[in-house]
């Protein structure tokens, strides 16, 4: 404990191997040897002080698939819904297993038991140690005293527990074994909790009557006076486990990921209604029996479906950056692979992306009267697939999806500015031609512009690819290079969070 900026959570950051940077001197002993990081690890769960939970599941379906992401392959789908069940029963979850945990989109448990339900997860690993960041921040008194009681009822059980808490009432102060309070990054109080009302007494810092003792010591850590310290021994044994295979996490994480993509209606489904919706538009706009379009016309079509339709998938953005708290969760505590995790969020993507691009170019290439339909639908869906994929790599460069919105956009309006519609591929000064041939979306417009005039016989078709240097195109190499361009994103996003997204600041 101790008042704001007194360190509490660096500490028990340090404790948990959570900081990477700056110096840590002294030495941290696990059975009074010196701390070995990797069995650390395996015997300790650390908790944040936020909810990193996707808002789609139930809590059961939470912590079943938290088990299977966690535990090792030896334990079996029966023992795995087993402890599941007493994990369930421990955290006093009855109540709420089958409610949706809750999004912006739809309401679900409160925020007790989300607090409950992320210690829970923890706890399937069945941690000899147990680091909470401010457990109760947020929570009501009520929801408050109902946590702390089931973290106190975990070190009844022989779990060791380290939590910081800002300023507990009496209720949940009671609940202590061991208590530090910490001033300025300096210890002013180690010790039993029973203790800590005479040890102050003997420093000079009576408690006044009728003031909560409590209060009065968080207001004394706020003065200078010389520190005391003692150092218990920190845990009874250490028992080494060991995660799951990669092969078998990438299983558990395509099936989440898929069913998080079919639930949470802000990934697809409102990105379909608004692609169908745009789709019908443009298809009317120029539909085939409009004899006042012209083949000139239908290059602004081409442009509208390669460029706003692609652009439109920023708006997933914020639903990544999410998930991405999860995955850093479960990466610290449970030794999640990343690979692992960037293949099932790849191959997750894929259902949804093919959905819209066929619903999209249904509408818009047979309302139209567009050439060679399975040329445009492999076009617009490959582009699709691109810019998912540099989303999942924004999303990990960026601490809050508002800048990757903004980043997003930028990168967007490069693409398009530079793709040679605006200023042909001939025409573009030789000090900017790398910017046409580095964005993605230059390849999609080629392929769609050449497979919808090079077999007209107008010779206005013939004119228009003459006019943008699409003469002769290589349709099989562009549609390589915007695959390669997927594989190249998903590349950088995985190195991105090996390197920076290990839980440790």
């Amino acid at each position: 404990m101790g008042p704001s900026g007194s360190g509490k959570t660096t500490l028990l950051d340090i404790l948990a191997d959570r900081i990477s940077s700056g110096t840590v001197k002294g030495g941290i002993c696990v059975n009074g040897k010196t701390r070995d990081v990797k069995t650390f690890r395996a015997v300790a769960s650390y908790v944040a002080q936020e909810d990193s939970l996707l808002g789609s599941f139930t809590a059961l379906e939470t912590l079943e698939m938290a088990a299977r992401l966690s535990l090792p392959n030896s334990v079996t789908h029966t023992d795995i819904r087993n402890h599941v069940q007493t994990v369930i029963n421990e955290m006093g979850l009855r109540a709420c297993e089958h409610a949706r945990v809750g999004d912006i989109f739809r309401k679900g448990i409160s925020g007790g038991q989300k607090r409950r339900l992320s210690i829970a997860i923890e706890l399937l690993s069945d941690p000899a140690i147990l680091l909470l960041d401010e457990p109760t921040s947020g929570l009501d008194s009520a929801s408050t005293f109902k946590v702390m009681q089931f973290v106190s009822r975990l070190c009844k059980e022989g779990r060791t527990v380290i939590c910081t808490i800002h300023q507990p009432s009496s209720l949940v102060y009671d609940l202590f074994t061991n208590v530090a309070i910490l001033a300025a990054g300096e210890t002013v109080y180690f010790g039993p909790r029973i203790n800590m009302l005479p040890h102050f007494a003997t420093l000079g810092y009576m408690c006044p009557n009728y003031q909560d003792p409590l209060e009065h010591f968080i207001s004394v850590a706020n003065t200078d006076f010389t520190g005391h310290g003692d150092t218990p021994q920190l845990v009874a044994g250490v028992i080494e486990r060991l995660p799951p295979s990669p092969m078998r996490q990438l299983v558990v994480l395509l099936r989440r990921n898929t069913l998080d993509n079919m639930r949470n209606p802000g990934i697809y489904w409102v990105r379909l209604v608004m692609y169908t919706a745009l789709s019908f538009m443009m298809g009317t706009m120029f539909l085939s029996t409009n004899t006042k379009i012209v083949d000139h016309d239908v290059v602004y079509l081409i442009t509208y479906a390669n460029s706003f339709l692609v652009f439109m998938s920023i708006a997933v953005l914020p639903f990544f950056i999410e998930q991405r708290a999860v995955f850093l969760r479960e990466r610290t505590n449970s030794g999640l692979n990343v690979f692992s995790y960037v293949i099932a969020n790849f191959l997750g993507a894929l259902p949804g992306i093919f959905l819209i691009a066929v619903t999209s170019t249904l509408l818009v290439n047979y309302l139209a009267g567009l050439n060679s339909y399975g040329i445009f639908l492999l076009t617009v869906f490959l582009s699709l697939v691109v810019a998912e994929s540099l989303m999942h790599l924004i999303a990990a460069c960026v601490p809050h999806f508002i800048i990757g919105m903004a980043l997003g956009a930028a990168i967007f309006g490069w693409f398009i500015l530079s793709m040679g519609l605006f200023v042909p591929r001939p025409a573009i000064p030789n000090y900017w031609i790398w910017a046409y041939y580095l964005g993605f979306m230059s390849y999609g417009f080629e392929v769609l512009m050449y497979n919808q005039f090079h077999n007209e016989s107008s010779t206005e078709g013939q004119a228009i690819l003459s006019r943008f240097g699409f003469e002769d195109v290589d349709l099989g190499r562009d549609l390589a290079i915007l695959a390669a361009n997927a594989v190249a994103f998903e590349m950088m996003f995985a190195l991105i969070l090996y390197k920076f997204h290990t839980g440790r600041r």
